[in-house]
């Protein structure tokens, strides 16, 4: 629409001189010098307007209007050199005031290209720096869970070696108690010491592998297990303390219903950690809540939420490192370990929403079984 205007104005004021040159007395020669300079106007605006190739066209249409009249209509004491002259000169004003117009136009062009790769390189460069400083964060939380990682080891390696000692000494009473009566239903406590050190001898074999794994899954079991069954008792363990704390549970039973490519063992410490997590949060009361949130092909979202009072915006991005806790006696392992056991399933934990007065809300990415 612009373009049509500017050609519009361009041909009326082409046409008026031209129109006055024809209507008036070939023998007013002032009349005629002045409209013979109105020509000029619509030359200059359409090389302006049109570039180069614009202001040539537009000073040959008007010397062709014009050339009649020049040569038989006009008694003017000039010469028939000099009105030719005026046609060349019609033409060369139309280019020249083009080509300029051409060259502004490139140098602005050039200008505002150049704009925007300033403005699209410093957007990479932001963008570079933010995956440098998110780089930065991931090697800095890789050493502390690796030196968590050896921290747990040597934890391990300490804690079994009296362990193995009291096995052997409870052994050696259990053998002894075997040579003796003993009253008619009274438990044998030997030998629940010795089940129940051996199942903690278990867990910390399980730990010492998954500390030293760096690849690949830290156990021999089968690496699938129900969620809601888990779930359910990860609820049932936790009972007697929820009860004290007042904390009720709500489970999306129905649509976590499904086998996730996780170790019964592991996915029972991710949701223990998570649970016993908001029943410090509570002291009061509240709800623990899992519930589905999406799934793919290949893996299942679940919302982990509770009805604490949140955790501060500030430190949100620091709950998953190593020793960083915000209770008073917590050892700020307990999110950490949740992080590493996820990711070397290939599945993620995230801070979903937290803040002060708002509850906490987490999302767990969990591989499905395959």
């Amino acid at each position: 629409m612009r373009r049509a205007h500017q050609i519009g104005a361009v041909l009326v004021l082409a046409g008026f001189p031209t129109m006055a040159h024809y209507l008036t007395d070939p023998h007013n020669g002032p009349a005629h010098d002045i409209y013979q300079r109105l020509y000029y106007l619509p030359i200059i605006l359409a090389g302006l307007w049109f570039g180069a190739r614009g202001g040539v066209v537009a000073s040959t249409l008007i010397a062709a209007a014009y050339f009649p009249h020049a040569i038989h209509g006009w008694h003017a004491p000039y010469s028939m050199f000099y009105r030719i002259m005026e046609i060349v000169m019609f033409v060369v004003v139309g280019w020249l005031t083009g080509w300029l117009s051409d060259r502004l136009h490139a140098a602005n062009d050039a200008e505002r290209q150049a704009r925007q790769d300033s403005e699209t390189a410093y957007a990479n460069l932001k963008t570079k720096a933010d995956e440098l400083f998110a780089l930065e964060e991931q090697l800095r939380r890789a050493d502390r869970l690796a030196a968590l990682g050896q921290l747990t080891a040597g934890l391990a390696h300490e804690i079994r070696n009296p362990l193995a000692s009291i096995k052997t000494s409870v052994e050696f009473l259990a053998a002894k108690a075997r040579q003796q009566d003993h009253a008619e239903g009274e438990p044998d406590f030997p030998a629940i010491i010795l089940e129940e050190t051996a199942r903690l001898d278990r867990i910390l074999t399980e730990f010492l592998q998954f500390a030293r794994a760096e690849q690949g899954r830290p156990f021999d079991e089968p690496q699938f297990s129900n969620l809601a069954i888990v779930a359910r008792r990860v609820f049932d363990l936790t009972e007697p303390r929820r009860r004290s704390a007042g904390v009720r549970v709500s489970l999306d039973s129905a649509r976590l219903d499904v086998a996730v490519g996780i170790c019964e063992t592991h996915l029972h410490q991710v949701l223990l950690n998570l649970l016993l997590n908001s029943i410090d949060a509570m002291p009061d009361g509240g709800e623990f809540r899992v519930e589905f949130s999406e799934s793919s092909k290949e893996h299942l979202t679940i919302q982990v939420e509770d009805t604490g009072p949140g955790i501060p915006p500030d430190l949100a991005a620091n709950v998953f490192n190593p020793f960083f806790s915000t209770k008073a006696q917590g050892t700020g392992l307990g999110l950490s370990i949740v992080e590493r056991i996820l990711d070397a399933y290939g599945g993620s934990i995230a801070v979903a929403a937290s803040g002060s007065g708002a509850s906490s809300r987490f999302l767990l990415k969990l591989p499905l079984a395959k």
